[in-house]
This record gives structure tokens, sequence and C-alpha cells, in this order.
């Protein structure tokens, strides 16, 4: 079992670059990755979301690469028919409309497509180092993510041992709960039809009517899907969407068997059983 929230942060010195890879992990239903990085390592994007669904399952992840070259690593470059163009047009401006000023070279340094910083080398053939640097952030963050997973194991364990004792306790009553409505049923048919309808006749309609409310049945299912539960939980990976199917069911047992039951004190366990399964689903929102 593991959770869904993690961080990793790493720094990587090259002999021509400076790179960092960033990686955050929070919950969320389904996988969505987002990726920033620089325009120029746009061809390297496709890569990182296919290394980060090969890797995580579930929750909102956000992966940041910044890169820098050293001193010397690029060429700057003057577009200066651009520059030609920019000091035309704001020589125009300033002639139209009587400015007192003239265009100097700082004017000019604002406009980015003038000075061009050689940025067209292969970017690719660092793939290998970021994912090296990948590889650190996610094992970083798995573990994060599996210490995470272990606490809400526990806690749902104790929630889990919580459940079953409500269910001993009813399943230890319903024997006595079935005798009594038997017997309330029994009595309530002989006070109004008296000796007009034969004994063996009422012994057998009661006895049906009893055995609709049996719950038998629905504590069996439940205790089958605890057990579920259980082996789920004791998996690593892509638990969190089964265990809330199977609290669907649990809650679906748990209901019919609250239709079912009359006694007060047992309806009481009913409500703590449903109350847990809810405790539970809000605790596998954070389950991977």
């Amino acid at each position: 079992m593991l959770g869904m929230t993690g961080y990793s942060f790493k720094e990587n010195y090259l002999s021509e670059v400076y790179f960092s890879t960033e990686v955050k992990s929070v919950n969320h239903r389904f996988l969505d990755i987002n990726v920033a990085m620089p325009y120029f390592l746009n061809s390297l994007e496709l890569k990182v979301r296919d290394y980060i669904k090969k890797r995580l399952c579930r929750g909102k992840v956000e992966v940041s690469i910044h890169i820098k070259v050293k001193e010397g690593g690029c060429a700057v470059n003057v577009d200066l028919n651009a520059a030609k163009q920019y000091y035309d047009a704001l020589t125009s401006v300033i002639s139209t409309l009587n400015i007192k000023d003239e265009v100097k070279l700082f004017h000019l340094t604002k406009f980015d497509d003038i000075f061009i910083v050689d940025k067209k080398r292969d970017y690719s053939e660092y793939w290998d180092d970021i994912e090296r640097s990948l590889d650190y952030n996610i094992a970083q963050i798995l573990e994060m993510k599996r210490a995470e997973g272990d606490r809400t194991k526990k806690d749902l364990f104790n929630i889990i041992d919580s459940i079953r004792d409500d269910i001993k306790t009813i399943k230890e009553k319903t024997p006595e709960l079935e005798k009594y409505l038997y017997d309330t049923i029994k009595n309530k048919i002989q006070e109004m039809l008296g000796d007009k309808v034969d004994e063996v006749r009422i012994l057998n309609e009661v006895g049906a009517l009893v055995s609709r409310s049996c719950i038998n049945e629905e504590i069996e299912r439940l205790q089958i899907h605890i057990d579920q539960f259980i082996s789920i939980s004791n998996e690593d990976f892509e638990v969190g969407k089964r265990l809330d199917f199977i609290c669907q069911e649990m809650h679906r047992e748990i209901n019919t068997i609250g239709s079912k039951i009359f006694d007060a004190v047992l309806t009481g366990n009913v409500i703590s059983i449903k109350n847990s399964i809810e405790k539970i689903r809000e605790q596998i929102r954070n389950i991977e």
C-alpha cells in the first residue's frame, strides 16, 4: 500500500550544463502529470511523461526540469537586421510624437529577438542524465509514499477491528432475536385467529417470515469483503480504487442488515459499522 504524497529535488552539475529535477506528488483520483521545462527541452516532454506513467499509478504529479548552460557553453548572436528595424521604428515614433529623446542601446536590449542565445544544440543528449536524476526523485518519493501507506494501513486495520467487533456482537445476538421474532409473530397470529388455523400452518408461515428477516448471509458476505480488504491492503500498487469498491459492497450489506434488524442496541452497532466504512473511504482517498 502506497500513499500519494511525496517530494524530491536533485541538482546535477555536468561539464557544460547545470540542471535540476523536481517532482511533487499529491492526492488525486487519477494520474495527472504536469511537466514544466524550458522550451528548448520540449522534445523530451513525452519521454518524461512516459517515464512517470511507468512508475506512478495515481496522483497529481508535477515535474519541473531547469537547465542552465555554463559560461562559455553557448554563443550569443545578434540579428542586426531586426535591430535596424526596431531602431527605425523607435526613431519614427520619436519623430512623429515630437518626443525629446533618442534611441539608445538599452532600448534595443529589451527586444528578445535581437540578441539570440544559441540553444539549438541537441539537448536530447542529456536525457540519460535527466533520467538518472528522475530515478533519484522517484526513489525518494516512493519511500515517502510507502511510509504514508504504512501509517494509513495501520489506521485502516484498527477501523476494521472495530467493524469486526460490531459484527461479532450482531452475530452473537442474532439467534436470540430470531427466536423473539418467531415467538412474537406466532403469538400475535394465535391471538387474532385463535384455534381457527392449523398449528402446522402457523408454524410454517411464521418460519417463512422469520427466514426473510435472517441476516446470516449478509453477515457472511460482509466478513468475506473484510477478508478481501485485508488481502488487497497488503499489496503494494494500485489498491485504492479496489478498496473503495469493496467499501461500497460492505456498505450495501450493512444497509440490508440494518433494514432487517429491529433491536435498538444492534441498530447502534449497524450505525457504528456505517461510520467506520465512511472513515475507511476517507482514508483510502490518500492511497494510490
